[in-house]
């Protein structure tokens, strides 16, 4: 009887070991964070009014402000009773370049309106004489169109210093908002956690470098 025992118990064993193993070759456990399929560090956040950080003890660490017309996504922890969301991100108002003048249009290289690129313009262009005949102009020969380019570009570097913040939470609200939408089309393949503390694991089949401790979060739009 015992002998019987024993070999069930050595079937059931082996059951729950292939079992095991076949999970893992589905789902393996994800040790580093960039095997995830998404990720976010809280501190490569932009530091900007329309995003809003509150730290485990409820203190505002970035304080956000904005109109209630404007669109908004809150992280929160899922089934918390609380109405104090994690990150709130909100919808942020970019604008556009400061033209340049009509005598500088042609000099300018693509992506002046770019405020995450310098501004260049080409230091020489050909210019037609006839229908036969054309000469080189330089940039610099034009004493106006110089003090043209130093005065816009001042401008513009101004704005471009204030709206790069801007451009930064817009990606980072529609990342959010892609992410949103992702969730909601995957729910029952995709969960959102919150990661805190890193463990940094040097191994010689890759390693680990993997949050700690998860908390499930919720998204609201």
């Amino acid at each position: 009887m015992g002998s019987a025992e024993n070999v069930v118990r050595d079937r059931v064993k082996r059951l729950f070991q292939f079992l095991r193993e076949f999970h893992q070759i589905r789902h393996p456990i994800k040790r580093q964070v960039t095997e995830q399929p998404w990720s976010m560090w809280l501190q490569d956040l932009p530091d900007h009014p329309a995003v809003e950080v509150v730290d485990a003890a409820g203190r505002t660490v970035r304080q956000g402000h904005t109109s209630k017309e404007d669109q908004e996504i809150e992280l929160g922890e899922a089934g918390a009773k609380s109405d104090q969301p994690i990150l709130r991100v909100r919808r942020p108002q970019t604008t556009q370049s400061p033209r340049p003048p009509e005598l500088l249009r042609k000099w300018l290289e693509r992506g002046w309106d770019d405020p995450f690129r310098e501004v260049q313009v080409r230091p020489t262009l050909n210019e037609t004489v006839s229908e036969v005949e054309s000469r080189v102009v330089h940039f610099a020969d034009d004493a106006e169109r110089v003090k043209a380019y130093e005065s816009w570009k001042r401008t513009r570097d101004q704005w471009a210093l204030g709206e790069r913040p801007a451009r930064q939470a817009m990606s980072v609200f529609e990342q959010f908002y892609d992410l949103y939408g992702r969730i909601q089309r995957e729910s029952e393949r995709l969960e959102l956690v919150l990661g805190d503390g890193i463990l940094s694991w040097r191994l010689p089949l890759g390693g680990v470098y993997h949050p700690v401790l998860l908390q499930r979060v919720q998204l609201q739009f």
